[in-house]
C-alpha cells in the first residue's frame, strides 16, 4: 500500500500539466499531492477502528478535518495572497488563493490523522489484550482477506469515486467552456476561485459535521441488518437521518441569510466580482441540506449490505450532473452559476435514488414531520431573528464583524429553543451526539426538555 499511496501522489504531482487545463491550476494540485498519500492512511485508521465496532473516533476526527481545513484554508490563502497584492494581482492572486485553500485541505487531513494516530496508540493496548484473550479461530490466508476485502471494498470505493469526481469534472469544464465562450484567463480564475475557495469550502463544513455526528450509529444499523431486525433498522437509520438534518437543515437557512456577511468577515471583499460569493451562498445554500441527505443515505444504504446501489446512483446523477453543467454554461451562459445548480441537482437526484431504494429494499419509512418539518420550522424562526439582528446592528454600527456574531449567537439560541418548545427533539436523539449527556442536562436545568419527550416509539 506504500508503494501505491507514494505513486499515486508522485504521479499527480509529476502528471499536474496533463490533468488541468489551466496552467495557474498545476501548482495548486501539486500541492494536493501528497494529500493523497496522508488521505490513504487516514482512512485506512478510520476503518480499524469502524472495524471494532466504534464510529467515535471516526466522526471526532472528521470534525477535526473539517474545522482545520476552513481555518487554514483561509489563513494560507491570506498569507499567500498578501506578497502580490501590489505585484500584478490580474494573474497571481487567484493562483496563490487556490493554493492557500488545497493548502487548507491538507492540513485538514493531517490533523485528522494525527487524532486518530493518537487514539490507536492510547487503545493499543487493549486492542493486543483483546487479541491473546481471544479465542483461537482458524486464521485465514492472505489470498483470502485480500480478496474479501476487495469485493467489500471496491463497490464503496467506486460510490466515493463517482461521488467526489464531480468536482474535477467542473473544473475541467469550467476553463475549456468559458475559453471557448470568449472569456479572459483572468476572470474563468477569479469566478472559479470563488465558487471553489469560498462558496464550496463554507457549505461543507456544516456536511461533514452533520454526517460525522450521525456517521457513529452506522455500526449499530449494521449490526440490525445482520440480525434481520427491520424495524430496527427503521428506528436506528431515521434517528441518523434526523441527527443529520438537525445540523443541515439550520445550516441551510443560515447560510442564506448570513451566508455573505460570513464571506465578507472571513475572506473580505473580493475585487472582481464582489457579490459573487454572497449571492452563491444565498442562492445555493440547499447544497448543505440535500449532499448532507444524500450522504447519509449513502451510508445507510452501505450499512444495510446494498453496496452496489450507491455506485449505480451516483454514475446516474454524475452523468445528469455534468450533461447538465455543460447545457447551462455553454448554452445558457450561466458560468460559475452553471456549476452551482447542476452540484445541487447531482445531491437531489442522488437523495431521491437512495431514499426510493431504501423505501423498497428495507421498507423504510420518512417520518415527515420530526426530521424535517419540525426543525425547519424552529430554523425559519432562527433565519428570522439572524436577518433582523444584523441588518439592524449593522445598520447602526456599521460593522459586518458585530452584526454577524451577535446575530450567529442569537440565531443558534433561538433555533434549538424552537427546537425544544416544538418537541422536535427527544433525549435519546440528544445522548446519540458527541456530549449529548452535558447538553440533556442543560437543556432538563432550562425546563425545555423533561423525561417524558421519550416516547415508547424512541426507546
Amino acid at each position: 500500500m506504500f508503494f501505491d499511496l507514494c505513486s499515486a501522489a508522485v504521479f499527480c504531482y509529476v502528471a499536474a500539466p496533463v490533468l488541468v487545463k489551466s496552467e495557474a491550476a498545476v501548482p495548486v494540485l501539486r500541492v494536493l499531492a501528497p494529500v493523497i498519500f496522508f488521505s490513504a492512511i487516514l482512512g485506512t485508521f478510520r476503518g480499524l477502528f469502524q472495524g471494532q465496532g466504534t464510529m467515535i473516533p471516526t466522526s471526532i476526527s472528521q470534525i477535526f478535518e473539517q474545522i482545520f481545513n476552513a481555518i487554514v484554508s483561509v489563513l494560507a490563502a491570506y498569507l499567500l495572497v498578501r506578497p502580490y497584492m501590489t505585484v500584478d494581482p490580474e494573474d497571481v492572486l487567484p493562483s496563490r488563493g487556490a493554493m492557500g485553500s488545497t493548502l487548507g485541505t491538507g492540513a485538514g487531513v493531517i490533523a485528522g490523522l494525527a487524532f486518530v494516530v493518537l487514539i490507536y496508540f492510547l487503545y493499543r493496548p487493549s486492542m493486543k489484550k483483546k487479541v491473546r484473550c481471544g479465542q483461537k479461530s482458524p486464521i485465514d490466508s492472505y489470498s483470502d482477506i485480500f480478496k474479501m476485502i476487495v469485493l467489500t471494498v471496491t463497490p464503496m470505493v467506486l460510490s466515493a469515486a463517482l461521488y467526489n469526481v464531480s468536482p474535477f469534472i467542473d473544473n475541467y469544464m469550467i476553463y475549456a467552456v468559458m475559453e471557448k465562450l470568449g472569456y479572459q484567463q483572468v476572470d474563468i480564475q477569479s469566478m472559479h476561485g470563488i465558487y471553489t475557495g469560498k462558496y464550496l469550502l463554507l457549505v461543507n463544513i456544516p456536511v461533514a459535521m452533520a454526517n460525522a455526528l450521525s456517521s457513529a450509529m452506522l455500526p449499530n444499523i449494521a449490526a440490525a441488518k445482520s440480525q434481520g431486525d427491520y424495524s430496527g433498522i427503521q428506528r436506528k437509520a431515521s434517528l441518523a437521518i434526523k441527527v443529520t438534518m438537525l445540523i443541515a437543515i439550520p445550516c441551510t437557512f443560515g447560510m442564506a441569510v448570513l451566508g455573505g456577511p460570513a464571506i465578507q468577515l472571513i475572506f473580505g471583499t473580493s475585487t472582481r466580482y464582489p457579490e459573487l460569493a454572497g449571492d452563491l451562498m444565498l442562492y445555493g445554500s440547499s447544497f448543505v441540506f440535500f449532499f448532507a441527505l444524500s450522504t447519509i443515505t449513502n451510508a445507510i444504504l452501505q450499512a444495510t449490505d446494498y453496496l452496489r446501489l450507491p455506485v449505480i446512483h451516483s454514475a446516474i446523477a454524475l452523468v445528469i450532473h455534468t450533461i447538465l453543467a455543460f447545457v447551462l454554461m455553454y448554452v445558457f451562459d450561466m458560468k460559475v452559476w452553471g456549476l452551482m445548480i447542476a452540484t445541487v441537482v447531482f445531491a437531489v437526484v442522488l437523495c431521491v435514488m437512495n431514499l426510493i431504494s431504501m423505501y423498497r429494499r428495507l421498507d423504510f419509512r420518512l417520518e415527515i414531520k420530526r426530521i424535517f418539518l419540525i426543525p425547519g420550522i424552529a430554523a425559519v424562526f432562527m433565519a428570522l431573528i439572524c436577518w433582523a439582528v444584523y441588518y439592524i446592528i449593522n445598520h447602526f454600527l456599521n460593522s459586518n464583524a458585530i452584526a454577524f456574531l451577535v446575530a450567529f449567537v442569537l440565531g443558534m439560541l433561538t433555533y434549538f429553543v424552537a427546537l425544544f418548545l416544538f418537541n422536535g427533539i427527544t433525549e435519546e436523539e440528544l445522548l446519540s451526539m458527541p456530549k449529548g449527556h452535558a447538553m440533556v442536562r442543560i437543556a432538563k436545568k432550562l425546563h425545555l426538555l423533561h423525561d417524558m419527550d421519550i416516547t415508547e416509539d424512541d426507546k
